[in-house]
């Protein structure tokens, strides 16, 4: 059992390096460009450092609600993408958003109204005038 972190956290670094020698390999214009992928590959390639020296332990999977829990997310994760392109990136954000700060958060209306609007918009500030990224269009 001791195998399976030490496969899981070299497979993180691999991928990490990857990450970084490829960021360090872009020539872009703009410098920010290797950012991005220079953080997630740092990032990985500690995390699978970490993950390496972990113990291993028995993972428990989940109970068939929590089955349906994940299920549901994943479907509600493929819903999202493929309404995107109609209802727009924001919108489509927000009611993808609205769904699970309910569920997950355990909060009240107004409570999850203002969190799911925080995160579309925090989302589509980050994207659109961040990053740059085109967003699909639809309504908003």
């Amino acid at each position: 059992m001791r195998r399976i972190p030490l496969v899981c956290g070299g497979f993180l670094v691999v991928l990490g390096a990857v990450a970084l020698i490829e960021a360090l390999r872009m020539r872009d214009g703009w410098t920010g460009a290797p950012l991005m992928p220079l953080l997630v590959g740092a990032t990985l390639a500690v995390l699978g450092l970490a993950h390496g020296r972990m113990p291993a332990v028995v993972i428990e999977w989940p109970d068939a609600a929590g089955a349906r829990r994940v299920a549901a997310v994943v479907g509600w994760l493929a819903l999202y993408v493929a309404v995107m392109p109609w209802l727009g990136f924001l919108l489509a954000t927000a009611l993808f958003a609205l769904p699970l700060v309910r569920g997950l958060g355990g909060w009240s209306w107004p409570l999850s109204l203002a969190t799911t609007a925080a995160i579309a918009a925090g989302s589509h500030v980050v994207f659109k005038h961040w990053l740059g990224m085109p967003l699909p269009p639809g309504l908003f």
